[in-house]
């Protein structure tokens, strides 16, 4: 079973000690712990977080991170300091974890990964991938979660794995992240987390994006920054699209509210949220007519569209997703409801009139814990392999299947 903490206090080991202790006071009498898993605003000092837990549940492994927020049942925040923790008690046994250094880069990263988990998963398996996107700043830099999983499939034998995950950044500025790999704290690394095979995944992907141009090629890229678009400077593209003032030494690119999304499939296809991949514009530079993506998910010759976020649809299909993934679990106790959700989609950031998740939190029953952060990206199953994605928000109901 799970039981959930929270904690909003700005004193790291308070924090840790108050979510812990709520946890701990959920706890039927003769269970005991047997792992955790937490996560935390960035503000926090992780050493003094990890030893308030201590403090209160044992010396026990703890595996998450810094994120921008935090959601639960019964609470919701994305000031930095929040913290949300599950409790997993026996009989429910510790993943096998997985912890490496990305310094030697993303892509070796990820096929140094597929060896362990070539060694130690087993066909079915689902896969906790957590990494530090925040390689350095200033200048910002980041580790991309395409790079990652292209090494990861480079190298993978084992099929089919569940993988889902996410990038951690520690605020919405990309503040210094950090990981919690059991019994450490590390950063520049990736945690991967083969969850116990008693927990059943149940797994949905909302959107929150539509497409406002015609197809284009990039003709132009290197690595995550896009020059041209049809052969022309990207910024004059969007300028044009967007309608922005015809002085070109104008800003015309506000980013993180506008992707390059790319269809999978038949592009003259009636529009379907389920077909398309996003990556957001985290930056653009009027000097060189380039835009910066937060990923490497493109390449030269790659076919896009300029995508708005539709908050609308944001929330119907938040609250349609949610709805049909829990009808469609028919038997078996739910364990725990975890959700990854792009920190973009909050309503201060999306200038959404509620916040997104809290219709999560509406439609998962009070008796279903709930566990979920804001994430810099998310990573799911998606067009027949776990991709990076943009501006979505990722629900798993973990079941207990058994007899």
């Amino acid at each position: 079973m799970a039981y959930i903490g929270n904690s909003q206090s700005t004193e790291s080991e308070l924090a840790g000690r108050e979510a812990a202790s709520m946890a701990k006071q959920r706890m039927q009498d003769g269970e005991s712990v047997s792992w955790v898993m937490a996560f935390c605003g960035g503000r926090q000092d992780p050493e003094e977080l990890l030893k308030g837990i201590r403090a209160e549940l044992g010396n026990v492994k703890i595996y998450g991170g810094s994120v921008c927020g935090v959601i639960t049942n019964n609470l919701l925040g994305y000031t930095g300091y929040e913290c949300g923790l599950a409790v997993f008690t026996t009989p429910v046994p510790e993943p096998h974890a997985i912890l490496i250094n990305m310094d030697s880069g993303e892509f070796n990263a990820g096929k140094e990964l597929a060896l362990e988990l070539n060694n130690q998963a087993e066909e079915g398996d689902t896969v906790l991938i957590l990494f530090d996107q925040l390689k350095s700043m200033p200048p910002l830099e980041l580790f991309t979660g395409s790079s990652l999983l292209d090494g990861l499939y480079t190298v993978l034998d084992k099929k089919p794995l569940n993988i889902i995950g996410a990038g951690l950044v520690g605020d919405f500025n990309f503040f210094p992240c950090f990981l919690f790999g059991g019994s450490e704290v590390v950063e520049h690394s990736v945690l991967a987390l083969i969850m116990p095979g008693t927990l059943s995944p149940y797994t949905t992907i909302m959107h929150g994006c539509t497409p406002v141009s015609s197809f284009m090629e990039i003709t132009r890229i290197e690595g995550p920054v896009v020059y041209e678009l049809n052969g022309r400077r990207a910024t004059d593209v969007f300028h044009e699209m967007l309608g922005g003032d015809s002085e070109f030494g104008q800003e015309v690119i506000i980013p993180f509210t506008i992707t390059l999304g790319k269809k999978y499939g038949d592009q003259f296809a009636p529009y379907s949220e389920q077909v398309y991949v996003n990556s957001l514009i985290i930056n653009s530079n009027t000097e060189d007519g380039s835009i910066t993506l937060l990923d490497t998910d493109f390449q030269k010759g790659t076919v896009v569209q300029i995508m708005t976020r539709n908050n609308n649809f944001m929330l119907e299909s938040t609250k349609r997703g949610t709805e049909e993934l829990l009808g469609s679990i028919r038997k078996g106790q739910h364990e725990l409801a975890f959700y990854i959700d792009c920190a973009g989609r909050t309503r201060d950031f999306s200038s959404s009139r509620i916040e997104e998740a809290n219709i999560i939190r509406k439609s998962i029953r009070k008796e279903i814990p709930l566990l979920g952060f804001y994430s810099g990206m998310e990573i799911a199953p998606f067009l027949g392999r776990s991709r990076p994605l943009n501006w979505t928000g990722i629900l798993t109901v973990f079941n207990n299947e058994r007899e």
